[in-house]
């Protein structure tokens, strides 16, 4: 008595889909090792002292190492004042891909040591919102007193 085809077929498949689901094989999906995946060389710039009331600019590359095209959908600061965002690509980065991104802290109305973040929003399932940080010392001037931390 032979099997047929269609049904070793069903049985193997079966067999595969129950493997992948009880193993945790999610990235078989997209979420694991089949995604973009968004990489700086670093996560935080410190700048040293920096003269008061300038606009400094600080850029870097950020790097798709995943296998998807990566998006960077917005960048994101907390003080928007403080930390402006200049460019940044709106088309896909293929994987491999370096790109640059420009933004600039404001230093008008701030004395001290600053430390201030902003957050690039991206398609990366596992790392959606990636923190980046600038670190600065603005000497007082004209008698200001320390507003920053």
């Amino acid at each position: 008595m032979s099997i047929p085809r269609r049904i070793l077929f069903w049985f193997a498949f079966s067999a595969f889909a129950l493997a992948v689901l009880c193993t945790g094989y999610h990235h078989i999906f997209g979420t694991g090792y089949f995604r973009p995946m968004l990489v700086t060389e670093k996560k935080i710039f410190d700048l040293g002292a920096v003269s008061a009331d300038t606009l400094t600019e600080v850029e870097f590359f950020v790097t798709n190492v995943g296998v998807r095209h990566l998006r960077i959908e917005n960048i994101r600061s907390g003080c928007t004042g403080c930390v402006e965002i200049l460019s940044f690509p709106r088309e896909p980065i293929r994987r491999g891909e370096s790109v640059p991104v420009r933004v600039a802290l404001n230093t008008e109305s701030l004395t001290g040591h600053i430390r201030k973040s902003f957050l690039i929003i991206s398609n990366d399932p596992l790392r959606r919102v990636y923190p980046m940080q600038i670190d600065a010392v603005v000497p007082a001037i004209d008698g200001r007193k320390f507003l920053a931390e």
